[in-house]
């Protein structure tokens, strides 16, 4: 339980100095962490000065590091200075003095305007005003005193003396090192015993204060939102800003982790899905738009409370699923159905396999016998006339529920979905494309699209918002690796679309019974989805306390949140989404795999052999860099890790791509 400001100096009633660490616990900032104040300089940069300073924010975070290495080797305790990093900086970019000017005054001007109080901080200071304790700010920071001074006025604090901040960069140590400290009982004259410091940082904070008998009070409630920190571009910046807002809101009731995830990266998604829509209709006409289940059920939701009511143009859910699509718009049965509808790793009942098609498969075996992949693949071929006469009347039912639906009118259908190559959309155009003579033609949204869906685009008009299959090989991988959580958290209510029934029922859908996915919803996700339903109204509407509104909701913004969660996940979001389980198999009836695959077993020994086999299996079943990220905090798995790094650099933690161009 954290104290109050009146508990802890009444407890500490004797002392004469409060010293107060400055950023996290007097000072914060309107992002989620200190680099993305970088990522809003390049934002300002850009627009003001033109496309000379992409990819400013990870040059900057790069510079930084040099500076820093550099002044270790002239002297160990002294910290770096401004000057110091924007000389780097100006090596880095090839930046001349005027643009130097520039970027420092741009960076200044930026972390002035984020500024805003920490709550405990504010309580501190003014009851110590109040009690007439003196006052002494002690911060580890390359920015002079002039510039903290200034960025606490902005956030309230405007009786801060410049006499009453010490900074690293100006006193020639650091509070982590020990020596900034001595500078303190140097300057003040008062004795340790008499001092009370309050701060976030265990090391600086606590550690080296305690070691002169100085007592201290720790509160890192701030710092729960800090990620990577070369990742960092302006396309961060709108989570960025939610993620803050939620730290603020959860400040005394305590930091939830799932909720945060659902309003914060779960919430941008589905406000990309609705500004693509949104997109859209302003440019061509559009007879219809489709929420395919059950990627597309929060955006539902979500259109359901807001552009519902300001468009003509209908918007529906439609209930969809690879499966059933699939196996309506069959033409053949060969090794690429057989291949598609048995995964290679499963072991199935002769029953099972036949409810999958819709029919009873001909076959020696007793129903009830279990076959493995290879066996349930040959009997999927020896029986193409049953599967293909299924499929027939499976193809009815379906055609009976678009019609329903109105995706058999004539015109042009939008239909909004997760993603990832295509497929099932495309076999829906071709259903609907033959159904109505061309009359009605299809156009796929996807959130994100891997090099799998070139092979669709001559069989569908399609987009990927966050991602495209034509994008750069890397962050193709990077996305088949996050692929398995955003399926998992981008879900509805119910179960996948297994069937249609018959005409005189109205062909309504038919959905599975997962019990899996069910205990999951229930316990974790739906509270996760019911958040970010909430934040992408907010959005939508222009009413979300981080001052997030749809037009920020770019693709950039959508790959951001993505690769925030799903390629850098924090410890602590981590160990909530490695509860989720994912459902994989065509029908719907197994319980699920663990999105976070276990450790290899001696994988400090492992000859590199086995690596790849590792790698494929991890990406294609499993939550791939969330899998890596859990193996390198066991101890007999970081080395195996760090190989796994070195031979695929791009599923280290830095996804934002440098640029090298200046």
């Amino acid at each position: 339980m954290w104290r109050s400001a009146q508990e802890l100096l009444d407890q500490h009633k004797h002392i004469e100095l409060l010293t107060l660490d400055f950023f996290d616990t007097l000072v914060t900032r309107n992002v989620a962490q200190p680099t993305h104040v970088f990522a809003e300089v390049e934002r300002r940069l850009t627009q003001d000065h033109g496309p000379r300073w992409r990819g400013y924010g990870l040059q900057r975070v790069r510079a930084e590091q040099r500076a820093r290495a550099a002044a270790l080797e002239d002297d160990k305790y002294r910290d770096v200075t401004h000057v110091e990093v924007l000389t780097e900086l100006a090596l880095g970019m090839k930046l001349s003095l005027t643009e130097t000017e520039v970027a420092r005054v741009a960076e200044c001007v930026a972390e002035v305007d984020a500024a805003q109080a920490v709550p405990f901080g504010s309580e501190l200071f003014d009851e110590a005003r109040l009690r007439g304790i003196a006052l002494l700010v002690v911060s580890d920071n390359y920015m002079p005193a002039t510039q903290l001074v200034e960025m606490a006025h902005r956030a309230g604090f405007t009786s801060l003396l410049q006499s009453e901040v010490m900074v690293s960069c100006e006193h020639g140590g650091l509070k982590h090192n020990g020596r900034l400290w001595r500078e303190v009982l140097d300057i003040t004259g008062v004795t340790p015993r008499k001092i009370l410091h309050v701060g976030d940082d265990v090391a600086a904070d606590v550690t080296q204060p305690s070691r002169l008998g100085i007592a201290t009070y720790r509160d890192p409630r701030m710092r729960v939102t800090h990620r990577h920190m070369e990742n960092t571009s302006p396309d961060v910046l709108p989570l960025s800003r939610i993620e803050a807002t939620l730290r603020d809101e959860t400040y005394v009731s305590g930091w939830d982790s799932a909720h945060s995830i659902g309003a914060g990266a779960l919430a941008v998604l589905v406000a990309a899905q609705l500004h693509d829509v949104h997109t859209v209709l302003a440019q061509r006409p559009v007879t219809g738009v489709y929420f395919a289940a059950r990627d597309g059920w929060l955006a539902h939701q979500v259109w359901s409370q807001t552009f519902a009511h300001t468009t003509d143009t209908p918007g529906h859910y439609l209930a969809f699923s690879r499966s059933v699509f699939g196996r309506a718009n069959l033409a053949v049965v060969d090794d690429a159905v057989a291949l598609r509808f048995v995964d290679q790793h499963e072991r199935i009942t002769v029953r099972q396999l036949g409810e999958r098609f819709g029919c009873t498969l001909e076959t020696s075996l007793a129903l009830d016998t279990i076959v493995d992949a290879a066996t349930a693949r040959e009997i999927v071929l020896q029986n193409e006339q049953q599967i293909l006469d299924a499929s027939g009347k499976l193809r009815e039912r379906v055609l009976g529920y678009l019609d329903t639906v109105g995706m058999l009118s004539p015109g042009h259908h939008v239909v909004v979905d997760a993603g990832w190559t295509g497929a099932t959309v495309a076999d829906l155009a071709e259903l609907v494309s033959g159904a109505t003579q061309g009359r009605a033609t299809i156009e796929g949204r996807f959130l994100g699209l891997y090099w799998d869906a070139t092979t669709h685009r001559t069989r569908l008009a399609m987009h990927g918002l966050a991602m495209d299959d034509l994008g750069a090989l890397d962050d193709n991988v990077r996305l088949l690796g996050v692929i398995r959580l955003w399926e998992t958290l981008m879900t509805a209510p119910h179960g996948s679309v297994i069937d249609f029934a018959h005409a005189h029922q109205g062909f309504v859908p038919v959905f599975a019974d997962t019990p899996a996915e069910v205990s999951q919803h229930d316990t974790l996700v739906g509270a996760m989805c019911t958040a970010a339903i909430e934040s992408a109204v907010a959005m939508v509407n222009g009413t979300h306390r981080s001052g997030v509104a749809l037009a920020d909701i770019t693709g950039g913004a959508a790959w951001a949140a993505m690769m925030q969660v799903g390629h850098t996940p924090r410890r602590d979001e981590l160990a909530v989404l490695s509860r989720l389980r994912h459902v994989a198999s065509v029908d719907h009836k197994d319980g699920g795999t663990s999105i976070v695959a276990e450790a290899p077993r001696r994988s400090s020994t492992l000859p590199r052999e086995r690596f790849g086999e590792i790698y494929d299996a991890t990406i294609k079943r499993h939550w791939m860099q969330g899998s890596l990220r859990a193996w390198a905090r066991q101890r007999d798995a970081t080395q195996f890790v760090q190989e796994m790094y070195g031979i695929w650099p791009f599923m280290n933690e830095r996804w934002v791509e440098e640029r090298n161009d200046y």
